[in-house]
C-alpha cells in the first residue's frame, strides 16, 4: 500500500513539473521561431545600419523626424530637442548613407 501511494505521489509530482516546464517553454517560445514583423518598405537613407546575413536590417540613426515608411517610430531623447529612432526591421540592403 505504501509503495503504490508513493508511486502515485511521484507520478503527480512529475506531471506538475512537466506542466510547469511546458508553460515556461510556451511563454519563452523555446524551440520555436518568433515571428518578426518585417517592414516591406525601404528607408531613404541610413548612416548607422545593422545588416545581418539573413537579409534583414535595422537602422540606428537618431533623427528629428522618422522616415514616412517607418511603422514604429520611438522617442529616444526628449531634452533639449525630441529625437526619434525607427525600430522597424527591413528586408533587403541598407539605403545610402544620410547627409547631415
Amino acid at each position: 500500500m505504501k509503495s503504490s501511494t508513493l508511486l502515485v505521489i511521484l507520478a503527480v509530482q512529475a506531471a506538475l513539473i512537466m506542466g510547469i516546464f511546458a508553460a515556461v517553454a510556451k511563454e519563452n517560445a523555446v524551440g520555436e521561431s518568433k515571428a518578426i514583423d518585417i517592414n516591406p518598405g525601404q528607408l531613404k537613407c541610413c548612416s548607422n545600419c545593422n545588416f545581418s546575413f539573413s537579409g534583414l536590417y535595422t537602422c540606428d540613426d537618431i533623427v528629428k523626424k522618422c522616415d514616412p515608411v517607418c511603422k514604429k517610430c520611438a522617442v529616444v531623447k526628449t531634452y533639449p530637442v525630441k529625437m526619434f529612432k525607427c525600430t522597424d526591421t527591413f528586408l533587403g540592403m541598407c539605403g545610402p548613407s544620410c547627409k547631415h
